[in-house]
């Protein structure tokens, strides 16, 4: 029975047991539900937080505390999280729990590579439609945010000169949409507003 997993659990915290059997994961129909009882015993029997207060404040440290680093290989991580970071385990265990909105998890991503958060975008981040659509979203937010162009139709002025747009894209750290996702600038630039394939827009600039 998966609620058996909780008296095994509590032993491995009192130090009676050292881990899981082996076999305890095995049966896929309830190895989900196991993990899920394992965490929410962790919060809210030993931390005694409540599921927001949770996903605020779980650490790294406190996984290894917890011993929750033994069912952590049952939780596939997101894309955008980095070594770090563990909220995701409650979100596993909470699924009902609001989220971020794709464009607000991009969003967060973004202005982490912006700030020197993250040194980089995450592995194989741009890779996909998925991909397209994020690279899509930071595009627009280094248009309206921080370029503050009032009109997109100013993109061909500012992107026609593969240099300028070169330096451009690298200063807001996106010169790897251009390296990994589009030939070219002017590539990104027509895939992502067709509007602006109009030849008149990129004449003599």
């Amino acid at each position: 029975m998966p609620s058996k997993i909780v008296d095994r659990y509590k032993r491995i915290l009192n130090g009676e047991q050292k881990r899981f059997s082996p076999y305890e994961f095995e049966d896929v129909q309830y190895r989900k539900q196991k993990v899920q009882l394992v965490v929410r015993y962790a919060i809210e029997n030993v931390k005694r937080w409540t599921p927001d207060q949770a996903r605020r404040e779980l650490s790294l440290q406190d996984v290894k505390e917890l011993k929750l680093h033994l069912v952590r290989e049952f939780i596939e991580p997101p894309i955008e999280a980095k070594a770090e970071d563990v909220y995701y385990f409650v979100e596993f265990a909470y699924p009902y729990l609001p989220r971020l909105s794709e464009e607000q998890r991009v969003l967060w991503v973004y202005q982490e590579v912006l700030s020197g958060i993250r040194r980089h975008f995450p592995p194989a981040y741009f890779q996909s439609i998925k991909g397209e659509e994020r690279a899509k979203i930071c595009i627009d937010y280094m248009c309206k945010h921080l370029l503050k162009l009032a009109d997109l139709r100013q993109l061909p002025s500012i992107f026609s000169k593969t240099e300028r747009a070169y330096t451009l894209l690298k200063t807001y750290k996106l010169k790897i949409l251009v390296d990994t996702l589009y030939f070219s600038p002017f590539d990104m630039v027509t895939e992502m507003y067709p509007e602006l394939s109009d030849p008149s827009y990129w004449e003599e600039l």
